[in-house]
């Protein structure tokens, strides 16, 4: 087995504007939508908590003060709700910096996860950390980053979460290529976006990953024209020094970034929510 670190931070990108869910995100940060009554990013940041990381990076953007607000102590609320005999939410007083060091970090302009992830790079310095994608909700009795961090543990390198996916998502989402092995997904390839007909498989990447420090060497530094700065790009270059393995990701898995994820995740969360509240 090699011996890795152990993952004391979890980055959460969430500058994104939200264009799928217009005209809401207008005034309100994607990650601030609710799904039933918990916003997106609480679930994140939950996820990352329970498996004891310690320190959460939270990227956002400009006009997302909501999101720091969320997890900053309230004080006048809970005094308000106990002074009127309503003291049923016992989610009112919580206060988030009791178990996790959480910090906030500018991305000037939206130009996607791997800008954001390379930001990260002046906090985090040489530490491998986690990373969360907070549009992807994935609800299950276990942790998804637990399941990375037990192939992290065994293999090292970076680890991605996977799932199946439809032959209409093949277009919209990075596919990888693989050996499958006894205890893990050994990656040798991921392509973004493939063409249907291009993809070499129907294996997805979801939302969650371990990376090794050494991805900051490959995400690029070049903006041009305001356009995204690609993770899966960046990965694929880091795996020519440092091996890339997967896995498939237990529990139900909604896109919150789209309408129709948001009400499908929420329906699920209302009929499930005396489980799902447990890990909340």
């Amino acid at each position: 087995m090699i011996s890795n670190s152990k993952i004391n931070w979890a980055v959460i990108p969430c500058a994104g504007l939200g264009t799928r869910l217009l005209p809401v995100t207008k005034t309100v940060p994607k990650a601030m939508i609710p799904v039933a009554n918990y916003p997106i990013i609480h679930f994140a940041v939950k996820e990352a908590m329970s498996v004891g990381i310690e320190n959460i990076l939270i990227i956002i953007g400009e006009g997302m003060d909501s999101i720091r607000d969320y997890f900053s102590e309230n004080t006048k609320l809970p005094k308000f709700i106990s002074n009127n005999g309503k003291n049923e939410n016992k989610y009112i007083d919580e206060t988030f910096s009791d178990s996790a060091n959480i910090r906030f970090l500018l991305q000037d302009k939206p130009l996607g996860v791997g800008h954001a992830i390379k930001l990260a790079k002046r906090i985090i310095n040489e530490s491998s950390f986690a990373v969360i994608l907070p549009d992807d909700v994935i609800f299950t009795k276990g942790n998804p980053i637990s399941q990375l961090m037990k192939i992290y543990n065994q293999f090292g390198g970076h680890v991605i979460g996977l799932n199946k996916i439809k032959k209409s998502e093949v277009e919209h989402k990075g596919v990888v290529e693989f050996i499958k092995e006894e205890n893990r997904y050994k990656i040798t390839n991921l392509i973004e976006k493939p063409k249907l007909s291009d993809a070499p498989s129907k294996i997805g990447i979801l939302g969650r990953y371990i990376l090794n420090p050494n991805i900051f060497d490959y995400i690029s530094d070049n903006v041009e024209n305001d356009q995204e700065i690609n993770l899966t790009e960046a990965l694929l270059r880091a795996g020519e020094e440092s091996e890339i393995s997967g896995e498939i990701l237990e529990g139900f898995h909604f896109d919150t970034g789209n309408i129709e994820g948001l009400i499908k995740a929420s329906s699920f969360f209302l009929k499930n929510h005396k489980i799902l509240e447990k890990n909340l």
